[in-house]
């Protein structure tokens, strides 16, 4: 039975999820070529400034070639309104200030720009650090360092020698970085609400911060590169350019330079700012001793409460100066002064900050803690209870999402990336013991372990109260050790990376690299078990022929490109075999209008198409009316389908019944044919009535023999062909991987001969015989149009099929190459050289063809063909059978 014409017209459209994917790719691209919404500095009234880039390399701050506009608001300043411009020199007062925004930038700075402004000696230069309001972020570096340098040219550029800084939040960074820069240029520093010493920032270590706001960074780098928001993304407070900022942020050498500061110091904050703390402050006058703190009553905004009173203060501060300048202040001698223990406020944004931290990276944070002990931030025991709340969260949260959304969470992304079906009956297996919970437990204290198996003990409902209790009781204990260790060893290894501390972005992600490695490739060493994964993830690397197929087969589908391009035809091969099928046998053809030409002839295996269109019922009438006329064990099959996906034998009428009525696609029922396996490419030269063997490949069964001590598991480890694939053949046999496998008795670990399903593929080019190439001849040319093709062939024997004797159980067409890539023995390059030989005498034809006015074949209707066949996922388990 052929399905229904309406079906087969359905096969051949796109499906949705690839116009979705063309839709989005188009519209990125767009997003990437006209940012419009980012594009407001562009329309920004007034002429921005152009001053020098300057970029942050090692620890020197270097000036480039490139020129980069920049804007500031002018205050107080004669002739001029507000904005910046250069063909008309600004006459500024007596008194000119400069004032750095916090990070990222809101308008009540401008507010407290305009009230310093009315003051009638006082000039202000609001500028903008680069990425900010409507200065451009297109610069080399986002450090404080160079947006120092930039100020510092922006003032330049109006011929000031000298001038105050006032600096709120992040800003002041960047204002204690120009008046290190520019010592002699800076009058007065004022500080407003800035962190000052580097550990009121975060977590106080720029390593750990840097770890932190590489997470935040990537986020705000995908939100604006893999979103069309055609540069809506930008003009968020929060973007990437706030995100670069805070990254490239380091304030370790803040203290130093508060330290050797002798000029004054202006210190402005909240009593209960809950983002930097009043410590904060308090500690950075200790650190400069004229330095004059004045505490506000309020939070983060205290200073713009009454920004009117604020002015006053900071204009005070600063005429006081510019009228009678004080000597410079000797240097202290004495000692740092103590971090001061976190408390009120920043006590408790400190755990919360811990506590999410630990919930992304539970390891490193409880480090970082440990380190905040060190530096007497926290107090231990406060650590410890931050640090284990939020693993027991995090483990009863993985634990809760197995057991509520069961089995099908395993197919959601990202579960499906961490656990796969086999892994789950693999596990179950070992909690099915007494000492299952000891199982899970014990995978707190192995890293990348903890994910699946929190899940899979979830899946599998083990007793939520005891696991609780031990889970808890787990976390109590590894979190003091790992606290231990970044209170003992810790400091002395931040202290010599802070030699390196530039570098503290490629130190995160080399220590990535290294956890990476020391989970994925060192701990697995330890165990046999682990070892014979090395042994099979380093095959997988060095041997071609392993290599998943969409980097084995890249350079066979470059090269139909290729081909096709030369011929000036894109879907030139695809009329190889004019009429056969619906596109000449291409990836994607069904299977049964592949073989219908040929079922006339007896070395055709007898087959069954049924369609979707019919109703269950008459489908299940026919299948049970092939299964008496053949018998079992029957072959399952989809109408459409590359490398045996969704292929499985049915060996009874209970079977038969549960597949057909659970199928949800056309599908196919053929008689099985015992005997060895074999793919066969053939080829016949246009306008010729001749017929050649291009290559065949023998599809043999891997076996592996129990001895009666054994588990399969192990005896697939052990094997030495049978541990390249392990984890395909675990797959195939995850609900039988525990059984002990009796002595003698062989199992094949491959379901089909497919190599999808773990055959092996054997170059066999000495089985080619006259009788063969003749018979292989005589059944091709029973469709006369076809020109190239694939033969699935089964015989009893080689002698049988040299003689010509088989039975064709699948047929492909076009582009349909051989598998010898596949074979291990195989120099790559002579399989290489053999599979384009083969796409040459497919796109020979394919060009003869045309030249005879053959219709070709529409590109979509390929691309859809394509898709629909490769975009299958086989989940398959051999004791399903």
């Amino acid at each position: 039975m052929v399905p229904h014409p309406s079906r087969k017209s359905m096969l051949g459209r796109i499906p949705g999820k690839w116009k979705a994917i063309f839709v989005y790719l188009v519209l990125l691209v767009l997003s990437a070529r006209f940012p419009t919404f980012s594009a407001n500095e562009r329309i920004a009234p007034g002429t921005p400034v152009g001053v020098p880039a300057f970029d942050f390399i090692g620890d020197k701050v270097v000036r480039t070639d490139r020129t980069i506009p920049i804007r500031a608001h002018l205050h107080g300043v004669d002739g001029q309104k507000e904005e910046a411009q250069v063909e008309v020199r600004p006459r500024f007062r007596k008194t000119v200030v400069v004032y750095l925004h916090r990070i990222p930038w809101d308008d009540q700075g401008s507010r407290l720009c305009v009230a310093l402004a009315k003051h009638p000696e006082v000039s202000v230069i609001e500028a903008f650090l680069p990425g900010f309001h409507t200065s451009s972020g297109d610069v080399p570096s986002h450090s404080m360092e160079s947006n120092a340098e930039v100020v510092a040219a922006l003032v330049e550029h109006y011929g000031l020698k000298e001038y105050h800084v006032i600096g709120q939040g992040l800003g002041g960074v960047a204002a204690l970085e120009l008046a290190k820069a520019h010592p002699d240029r800076v009058r007065s520093l004022s500080l407003v609400s800035s962190p000052g010493a580097q550990e009121f920032e975060m977590m106080g270590n720029p390593l750990v911060n840097k770890l932190v706001y590489g997470f935040h960074g990537a986020f705000f780098w995908g939100v604006s590169r893999l979103t069309p928001n055609f540069g809506a993304a930008d003009l968020l407070p929060w973007d990437r350019d706030y995100a670069k900022t805070v990254f490239d942020t380091d304030l370790t050498d803040s203290k130093e330079i508060l330290k050797a500061w002798r000029k004054p110091l202006y210190l402005l904050h909240g009593a209960d700012d809950w983002v930097t703390s009043i410590d904060a402050a308090r500690y950075s006058a200790k650190l400069v001793p004229q330095a004059q703190l004045e505490v506000l009553p309020g939070g983060r905004d205290a200073a713009f409460d009454d920004v009117e009173a604020t002015a006053a203060k900071l204009s005070g501060f600063v005429l006081k100066v510019e009228q009678a300048p004080p000597a410079l202040a000797p240097l202290p001698t004495a000692k740092d002064p103590a971090v001061p223990t976190a408390q009120g406020a920043r006590y408790w944004i400190l755990m919360v900050i811990i506590v999410v931290c630990c919930l992304v990276a539970e390891d490193p944070t409880c480090l970082a803690t440990g380190l905040l002990v060190g530096m007497g931030v926290i107090d231990f025991w406060s650590g410890v209870a931050a640090c284990t709340v939020s693993i027991f969260i995090g483990d009863v949260a993985l634990y809760s999402v197995g057991r509520f959304f069961g089995r099908q969470a395993l197919h959601r992304i990202p579960l499906k990336w961490l656990i796969k079906p086999h892994q789950l009956e693999q596990w179950a297996g070992w909690f099915s013991t007494p000492r299952g919970m000891l199982v899970v437990v014990s995978s707190r204290f192995v890293p990348a372990s903890r994910v699946p198996t929190f899940i899979t003990a979830g899946i599998l409902r083990l007793r939520p109260l005891r696991l609780g209790v031990l889970l808890f009781v787990a976390a109590l204990v590894w979190t003091p050790v790992l606290m231990l260790i970044g209170l003992r060893w810790g400091p002395a290894i931040i202290e010599k990376l802070n030699e390196y501390h530039r570098l503290a972005g490629w130190i995160v992600v080399g220590m990535l690299v290294l956890l990476y490695l020391a989970t994925h490739w060192i701990l697995p060493a330890l165990t046999w078990r682990g070892r014979r994964q090395l042994v099979m993830k380093v095959r997988g690397l060095l041997q071609p022929s392993l290599w998943p197929a969409t980097l084995l087969y890249l350079p066979v589908r470059l090269g139909v490109l290729f081909f096709s391009l030369r011929h000036r035809s894109l879907t030139a091969f695809a009329s190889a075999n004019p009429a056969f099928g619906r596109i000449g046998g291409f990836v994607g053809d069904a299977k049964s209008l592949l073989l219908r030409p040929f079922q006339r002839d007896s070395r055709c295996c007898p087959t069954l198409a049924l369609s979707q269109e019919d109703a269950i019922e008459e489908r299940l009438k026919e299948a049970t009316a092939f299964a008496v006329c053949h018998g079992y064990p029957l072959v399952f099959k989809p109408e459409v389908a590359e490398d045996g996906a969704g292929l499985r034998f049915v060996r009874g009428p209970e079977q038969l019944a549960a597949r057909v009525r659970a199928a949800r696609e056309d599908f196919l029922l053929q008689k099985f044919i015992p005997g060895l396996e074999f793919e066969v490419v053939w080829r016949r030269n246009p306008g010729q009535d001749d017929g050649r063997i291009m290559a065949i490949v023998q599809k043999q069964d891997v076996v592996v023999r129990g001895d009666g001590e054994q588990t399969l598991e192990e005896l697939i480890w052990l094997d030495e062909v049978a541990v390249s694939r392990g984890e395909l053949y675990l797959r195939c046999h995850s609900r039988e991987l525990n059984e002990v496998i009796p002595a003698g008795r062989l199992v094949t670990l491959n379901l089909t001969g497919s190599y999808g399903h773990g055959a092996r593929c054997i170059h066999r080019p000495d089985l080619t015989t006259p009788e063969l190439v003749a018979a292989v001849s005589a059944f091709a040319k029973r469709f006369p149009g076809l020109h190239f093709g694939r033969f699935d062939l089964r015989a009893a024997s080689e002698d049988e099929l040299k003689a010509g004797r088989f039975v064709c159980t699948e047929v492909g067409g076009c582009c349909h190459v051989s598998s010898l890539m596949r074979d291990e023995a195989l120099r790559f390059s002579r399989s290489y050289t053999a599979v384009w030989h083969q796409l040459k005498a497919c796109l020979e034809a394919g060009r003869y063809n045309l030249k005879q006015n053959v219709r070709p074949v529409p590109l979509e209707e390929l691309m859809a063909s394509w898709s629909q066949a490769r975009g299958r996922a086989d989940e398959f388990a051999v004791s399903e059978e």
